[in-house]
């Protein structure tokens, strides 16, 4: 039995006992309609356990994940980007998304790791949860009269 099923087992070991103690005859009435509550409640943790079990059953395997450039400056961009979109997005890469994400940072960086890297760089600085292309006019500030208004500088 998991710890969250052995606790509420516990708890309601106790609450039996102390309701099956003897209870005042004016709060019988009130404990009876919390108890009810409680079966109720035990009812929907069941099945809530459940789904959670059948979807932890489903789970799929990670695939590996392999950066394409194999230099350790690389390596160690690679991870502060993965580290930066947890702590500043609360965002975690899985497998999946992680491999899909490096191609597409090789495509935009054109082959070129100099570049990848910048680009990964760049989208930290800026706050952003994913990178893309950074030309010249990224680097621009925007003019008060016709700023783009996305709050970036």
């Amino acid at each position: 039995m998991n710890p969250f099923w052995q606790a509420l087992s516990d708890a309601n070991d106790e609450l039996n006992a102390f309701i099956n103690g003897g209870l005042p005859p004016a709060t019988e009435k009130r404990f009876k309609d919390f108890v009810r509550k409680w079966d109720h409640m035990k009812d929907k943790a069941e099945k809530l356990c459940d789904q959670i079990e059948q979807q932890a059953d489903q789970s799929i395997e990670p695939i590996e994940v392999e950066t394409p450039w194999k230099s350790e400056s690389f390596k160690e961009a690679w991870q502060r980007w993965k580290e930066y979109l947890l702590e500043q997005h609360n965002k975690r890469m899985k497998s999946r998304m992680e491999y899909a994400a490096l191609i597409h940072l090789k495509n935009l960086a054109e082959n070129k790791e100099e570049t990848a890297i910048e680009y990964l760089q760049f989208a930290m600085a800026g706050g952003y949860p994913r990178f893309f292309k950074v030309t010249t006019k990224n680097y621009e500030q925007p003019s008060i009269a016709g700023g783009r208004g996305d709050g970036d500088y």
